[in-house]
């Protein structure tokens, strides 16, 4: 019989409305003994038996004030179901001794008959219909030996009335289960769309910070609490109250961009703010413009490679003629090196073109500068110079490390070229390492030169600026390139008596 009770439903869905009909129940049997003690008479109930009324009266009292006892610490299933059934076999009596079916208290044994269907619709729904029913009609008609035909016909309808009333009962319960088990569901589902969004929000590379109208902090994601000191609750840093739409502001010598958007759809006046790197907008803006560059310069380089191809292998075919004078030799080798001039220039436009996309690793920054000081030693051929390596083990940084072999390559190898110049057998070159604060590590490329000219200075970085006369002007340009396509920056550091370049990379 157990399995009928649908316990597992009943604690679920009914453990705050057996509490209430728990006090419900007690409130009603200690009113029912108080009216009876007052009304000594017995003109108001028990009237008809006033002994058996007063017995029923003082059963009820005990056996509500348990069941109050325990539904408002625990409720119990099984208890909650014949707590029902004697219940209502008390409630029988109690309307038996008041004077039957006329007195008040039909009405009041219908309350458990709607209680019982709301906690436990199906079998036991109407098996509690089934037992009002019989105890009606044995309190009104076995008991007292009442068989008069028009009070069983009465009977028979109060019955059919509690399957009425239970199948009523049992129709809304499945409702009210319904909107209550779609609320759960939404309810749930909402939470989990929250936890989601929160998560995306916190692990955000760039920061989400959200204000009140009063500019006090909402809400704030983990890279926020990395650039500011924030706290909820507490109110905006100054440098972000002062900062207007799309300002760069600069904290911990990094770049950002300020945004503030208004929130619609929540309390007047909230907003968010978006910060965000400048130069990892940069470095994104600077991937649309080389993919458009590689597009150009790769139709244009094969356009231009084909006839100069043709024209230098002309100039070779000529300068092997017998027949042509010194100075027409010369000519011919003048040609010659022209175009191998332009086919390096070709080269250094290809070698930007097809550049791939950054793809940064993590990597121990000491031993890979000594494995590139091993490398660019062999490229030399055995030329003198001085090269050092100052590094300290503990430094990680996030870099491509073929953007770094293109780039430090390029630098030490115009580094040595002027260094060679200047001081000829006494060149030196150096890389230095250190940590600029807990994001950033420095690495300085120094040679002793003869350095840049100040005139020269705002010049050094843009395309085909050069003053050699066999040199392309793209080099410092290729490797400021591939810096900001590793959000990292590259300037240029004057220093007496030699040169500088600076690379400002992000710690790992």
């Amino acid at each position: 019989m157990a399995r009928w009770f649908k316990s597992a439903e009943l604690v679920v869905r009914g453990n705050h409305l057996l509490r209430f009909y728990g006090y419900y129940s007690l409130f009603l049997s200690l009113l029912l003994i108080i009216t009876d003690a007052i009304d000594l008479q017995n003109v108001i109930i028990g009237g008809k038996q006033p002994h058996i009324f007063l017995i029923a009266s003082s059963a009820y009292v005990l056996v509500a004030s348990a069941f109050a006892a325990i539904a408002s610490r625990e409720p119990d299933p099984q208890l909650a179901t014949s707590y029902v059934f004697a219940e209502i076999a008390i409630l029988a009596a109690l309307m038996h001794a008041s004077g039957g079916l006329d007195t008040g208290f039909s009405s009041l044994i219908l309350i458990p008959v709607m209680i019982s269907n709301l906690l436990a619709p199906g079998v036991l729904g109407y098996g509690v219909a089934a037992w009002t029913t019989i105890a009606v009609f044995y309190t009104q008609h076995l008991w007292p030996g009442n068989y008069n035909t028009q009070e069983i016909v009465n009977s028979g309808l109060y019955g059919f009335l509690c399957f009425i009333l239970a199948w009523l009962t049992q129709t809304l319960s499945r409702r009210l289960n319904s909107a209550l088990t779609l609320a759960s569901d939404q309810a749930t589902r909402i939470k989990r769309l929250q936890r989601f969004s929160q998560q995306a929000l916190l692990e955000l590379p760039n920061a989400v910070i959200a204000c009140d109208t009063n500019d006090r902090i909402l809400f704030y994601n983990q890279q926020a609490r990395q650039w500011f000191s924030l706290a909820e609750g507490a109110s905006l840093p100054p440098a972000l109250l002062k900062a207007e739409a799309d300002q760069v502001i600069e904290v911990r010598n990094e770049k950002l961009i300020f945004r503030r958007v208004a929130l619609n759809g929540s309390e007047p006046g909230d907003y968010l703010i978006y910060v965000e790197e400048a130069a990892r907008i940069a470095a994104e803006a600077q991937q649309f413009k080389l993919a458009s560059l590689g597009r150009l310069t790769a139709s244009i380089a094969h356009e231009i490679r084909n006839p100069l191809s043709a024209l230098r292998q002309a100039s070779q075919l000529l300068a092997e003629t017998p027949y042509l004078q010194q100075g027409e030799q010369q000519l011919t080798h003048i040609i010659e090196q022209h175009c191998m001039r332009i086919n390096r220039t070709i080269e250094d436009i290809l070698q930007l073109s097809r550049r791939n996309q950054a793809v940064a690793e993590t990597l121990r920054l000491a031993p890979w500068l000594q494995h590139f000081h091993d490398q660019f030693r062999n490229l030399t051929n055995g030329q003198n110079f001085h090269f050092s390596v100052h590094c300290n083990d503990s430094l990680l940084v996030q870099f491509d490390p073929d953007h770094l072999q293109q780039i430090l390559h390029n630098l030490c190898a115009n580094g040595l070229r002027y260094a060679v110049k200047s001081s000829h057998d006494n060149a030196r070159l150096a890389l230095i390492a250190q940590t600029l604060n807990d994001r950033q590590v420095q690495l300085d490329i120094i040679d002793n030169g003869s350095g840049v000219p100040a005139e020269q200075r705002t010049h050094l970085f843009e395309p085909f600026y050069t003053t050699e006369h066999n040199g392309t002007g793209l080099g410092l340009y290729l490797c400021r390139e591939l810096c900001e396509a590793n959000q990292a920056h590259i300037q240029y550091h004057p220093i007496p008596n030699g040169t500088c370049f600076r690379i400002i990379m992000r710690a790992s």
